[in-house]
């Protein structure tokens, strides 16, 4: 019998839901907290309604980050900077959404959701793209090996849009120091 996959903490899930062509059980699990996956594909973020037993479904999302986000902005809905022990953020440093602090834990459960799932579509198109860092190391290890003078950049397998630069010719960059000097607005006498 196949073992089932893990929470990410070692512990067994027993699967509902997940990616499309993936066996039931095996799906890929979130590493982000009020996140889980879809049978569609996507992912759902939910959250408990603080003092209730009610779960708040945020909304789906095509990517585990988004709804990490959105989970993110409940959660600051509903407990301001001052988590409990028991919540935490996903993104410690990722901005919050423009909520007074003294609103906190006095929104209505509509406008909280109504809340999380702009900030997260906004806040996702800030942060920099998500990249896989073995696939990064390897294509720096490969740039660093040796390649041909005037290469162009080599793009990551995956579609992260991160670029890594190949080697660069020294003589694209000059710096002449009176038009930096220019720039700064200082009198060429002076520096």
């Amino acid at each position: 019998m196949a073992a089932l996959a893990t929470n990410g903490s070692g512990a067994p899930w027993s699967g509902g839901g997940g990616q499309p062509g993936v066996a039931f059980g095996r799906q890929k699990q979130s590493e982000w907290t009020g996140v889980r996956p879809r049978k569609s594909g996507r992912w759902a973020a939910e959250i408990r309604v603080p003092a209730t037993r009610e779960k708040l479904w945020i909304g789906t999302f095509g990517s585990d980050r988004l709804a990490a986000l959105a989970y993110d902005a409940a959660v600051f809905c509903f407990y301001g900077e001052d988590l409990p022990k028991t919540r935490r953020f996903n993104f410690p440093v990722a901005p919050r959404p423009d909520v007074p602090e003294i609103l906190c834990g006095h929104l209505s459960v509509a406008s909280v959701k109504a809340i999380a799932e702009l900030h997260a579509r906004t806040v996702d198109a800030l942060l920099p793209p998500v990249c896989d860092a073995a696939a990064a190391l390897a294509a720096v290890a490969a740039t660093e090996a040796g390649p041909s003078a005037g290469a162009t950049p080599t793009t990551m397998a995956d579609n992260s849009n991160l670029v890594v630069a190949s080697a660069v010719d020294e003589d694209q960059f000059s710096f002449d120091p009176d038009v930096i000097a220019g720039l700064m607005g200082l009198v060429p006498d002076e520096y």
